[in-house]
């Protein structure tokens, strides 16, 4: 797995972790431990008027106990409850049969200090039971730790440096194609981005390395632009990104999640094959670097 591949599958992880709550993100939990521990993890649903028994997944092998949280929102004061409940319901009917329970949640941020203390309340009163909280860096780690076909089972396919190498025009059009069909507003200007726009927009590693490597084959995006029928062709294109980028802003969504909204919006749902991605990154390196797709530095504002 070389860079682009694995700063692929972290995005992608965490669009995964992000958006998906409630069952969806158990169902996504259970996904990975069953790939990471095939005959050994088995999931739990609720079963009638009996319900899970406070059990979203067991791993035989280390007699552990999974209890799976993912709130559109995490509160302290309803986290608290659900640990106290889902801890000592397990107890009650599963005390034989576990030496550790593992809190699985969706906080990407980590766990505030008044759950953190819970946990640690109960890891100290029901010892030798071991109590722990697993988040992002857990789960990323079990996915890490999947073979190349498992990861593409969980994930789908993304894209490699050979990929990006494989980039032509014809890849370039059917990505541009997909942003051109979107509706957009009144012609806007397109200014040149300072040359610490990367660190100025906050974008994480991860981000800055999917860039950087579409930057390989931006001055295609750029010749393809230039050498079109059309010559306002770049500008509906442009146009129609930062339409996009300003909803994402409306929303107050952080920057990385920002970039993943419009690595959808630029290839679409379906994300297509390895080198198509490949192409969405050229593209979103090209608009980067060319329009106001991210906020311009306090210096460039004022030129």
């Amino acid at each position: 797995m070389d860079k682009l591949e694995y700063f692929s599958y972290d995005m992608k992880f965490q669009l995964a972790y992000k958006d998906k709550k409630g069952d969806a993100f158990q169902d996504f939990f259970s996904e990975i431990m069953e790939k990471c521990h095939p005959g050994d993890f088995q999931r739990s649903r609720p079963w009638g008027p009996d319900g899970d028994k406070k059990n979203d997944g067991y791993l035989w092998s280390e007699r552990t106990l999974f209890q799976v949280y993912a709130p559109n929102e995490m509160r302290a004061d309803d986290a608290i409850a659900k640990i106290d409940k889902d801890f000592h319901g397990a107890l009650e009917y599963w005390r034989g049969d576990f030496d550790k329970w593992i809190f699985v949640h969706n906080a990407k941020d980590g766990l505030g200090p008044r759950i953190q203390k819970k946990l640690i309340e109960l890891d100290t009163c029901y010892s030798p039971i071991i109590v722990r909280a697993w988040g992002y860096e857990e789960l990323w780690q079990k996915v890490l730790s999947l073979d190349e076909p498992g990861r593409i089972s969980l994930l789908g396919v993304v894209p490699s440096n050979r990929d990006m190498l494989n980039v032509r025009y014809e890849t370039v059009q059917d990505v541009l194609n997909n942003i051109a069909r979107q509706k957009a507003p009144l012609l806007q200007d397109i200014r040149p981005v300072p040359p610490d726009k990367l660190k100025f927009n906050r974008l994480s590693e991860e981000v800055q390395a999917l860039l950087t490597a579409g930057m390989q084959k931006a001055d295609l995006v750029g010749n393809f632009f230039k050498n079109h029928t059309n010559p306002q062709y770049g500008d509906e294109i442009a146009i129609a990104f930062n339409k996009k980028y300003k909803e994402c802003k409306m929303l107050t969504m952080d920057p990385d999640t920002t970039f993943l909204k419009l690595q959808i919006f630029t290839g679409g749902q379906e994300q297509g094959t390895p080198t198509y991605q490949a192409a969405v990154l050229a593209v979103l390196a090209y608009l980067f670097e060319q329009c106001e797709i991210f906020e311009r530095s306090s210096e460039e504002a004022t030129l």
